[in-house]
């Protein structure tokens, strides 16, 4: 238990700078002592371990310290090289190609599989995929990109920006860049871009942490989404715990729960899966949203040549 620990905090201490005894102890689930006990005995095996005193004081190893592959048990890096051949199956890269190579050539292959994965419903067409070679390679030399571009609105631009990342998320591939133009970090759908070109443009800004910048301009987004009250029948329970696992419910009658759902206000995702519970979900307001998912639905309605009761 002692040398695992000893190990996680190694591991730890590499991908983090400056960090607390207590939150190690938090992590750790121990004391705080155990984890200045066990800075004595990382230390003494040679990894060059450092502490700094004060208010915002912590332990940091040095940044030249790198961590030997045989640190790591053989079930282990099995995970790992399952989870590189499975992200293979959504994800066409060369650079990922090679390095499952050589990673199942480093890596004993013994104890057979015991956890699967399979990726490939999320792998998007061959276009998108195209799309992300592209990106990666403008982004590897600092160039701008343009294309055209449609939004969830329908509406029309064709912007020229730096991409600074590829990322994937809502099932979906999506490009993080910085707009000149609008002076702001901007996030495009790749499935929506057309025509996309490497401009001769090259940029010398560097820009930090563009993972930070990422999740500064999500939090941006999701502040934009929009509280919805729903209410659906008690059986009806479990796929809405499945759908929105982060929104809590309560029963208002013997045979009704309600729950609120922040949703995006511009998304369409949420109005396809509130109506793909028929009539076991209503959705009570805000009225605006309420009517825009009735509109949506006699819009629907409207290519089957079908009369709507009033």
């Amino acid at each position: 238990m002692k040398t695992d620990r000893i190990l996680g905090i190694i591991i730890y201490l590499v991908n983090h700078d400056n960090v607390s005894a207590s939150y190690l102890a938090e992590r750790f689930h121990v004391s705080v002592r155990t984890i200045q006990r066990d800075m004595i005995s990382i230390s003494a095996i040679g990894v060059p371990v450092y502490s700094e005193s004060g208010q915002n004081g912590g332990y940091s190893i040095l940044p030249t310290y790198k961590i030997k592959n045989s640190d790591i048990r053989s079930d282990e890096q099995q995970m790992i090289i399952k989870a590189l051949e499975s992200l293979a199956t959504s994800y066409t890269n060369d650079t990922l190609k090679t390095l499952i190579e050589k990673y199942n050539a480093i890596v004993q292959k013994e104890g057979g599989q015991k956890v699967f994965w399979d990726f490939g419903v999320t792998k998007e067409n061959a276009d998108v995929q195209s799309k992300n070679r592209l990106l990666e390679q403008a982004i590897g030399q600092k160039r701008y990109v343009l294309f055209e571009y449609c939004n969830a609105d329908g509406r029309k631009s064709a912007p020229e920006v730096e991409p600074l990342a590829t990322h994937y998320k809502w099932y979906a591939w999506y490009l993080f860049a910085y707009s000149d133009d609008k002076k702001q970090y901007r996030t495009y759908k790749v499935a929506r871009m057309q025509n996309l070109k490497e401009t001769e443009k090259v940029s010398d800004i560097d820009y930090g942490d563009v993972k930070a910048l990422m999740n500064a301009s999500e939090q941006d987004y999701y502040r934009t989404c929009i509280p919805i009250e729903v209410q659906f029948a008690n059986e009806e329970t479990a796929l809405m715990e499945e759908y929105f696992p982060d929104c809590p419910m309560e029963q208002i009658s013997k045979n009704t729960k309600r729950m609120f759902i922040d949703v995006p206000a511009k998304e369409r995702l949420w109005k396809a899966l509130l109506l793909s519970f028929g009539n076991k979900v209503k959705v009570v307001g805000p009225e605006e949203y309420k009517m825009e998912l009735i509109h949506t639905a006699q819009d629907f309605l409207s290519n089957y040549d079908i009369q709507l009761s009033q």
